[in-house]
């Protein structure tokens, strides 16, 4: 992780959010066959990690974004959000499984760079932090009721 730019931080970071919306749209599919009752909930979750998405991609159009995240790489270099490989479950439990990881890796990414940042970049990164809290805390009810 050292050595990374900040442009370098924030694609690894859009790719996790692709991953998580993948892993959200396989959910989908999965309920369909297996608890047709959480395709919306897999559905919702979905379509706001594709909002993280397109979040951070205008981030990288932001010049003092970069200037922000690369005084702080080091601190940020032991976050395994940037990491996580690509899950492939093979079950509805195994995909709810690997999402609470991943959205717990998330929020912790997320709520450090809320706390790095100022301003209106803090309270991006403090929103998407609780979004990825409330998804976590959301696959956790899924996973105990199955």
């Amino acid at each position: 992780m050292k050595g990374m730019n900040a442009r370098e931080i924030i694609e690894l970071m859009i790719k996790q959010e692709n991953e998580l919306y993948n892993l959200y749209k396989l959910g989908e599919t999965f309920a369909v066959f297996e608890k047709p009752e959480l395709r919306d909930v897999f559905a919702l979750i979905a379509e706001e990690e594709l909002r993280h998405r397109e979040t951070l991609k205008k981030l990288l159009e932001n010049p003092s974004l970069e200037r922000a995240i690369v005084d702080y790489v080091d601190e940020l270099s032991i976050h395994p959000m940037l990491s996580d490989e690509r899950a492939e479950p093979e079950s509805l439990e195994e995909l709810v499984v690997a999402a609470v990881l991943r959205e717990r890796h998330a929020y912790e990414m997320y709520n450090k760079l809320s706390g790095l940042l100022g301003g209106s970049l803090s309270q991006i990164f403090r929103m998407m932090a609780g979004e990825e809290l409330k998804h976590a805390y959301r696959m956790k009810l899924i996973y105990e009721g199955l």
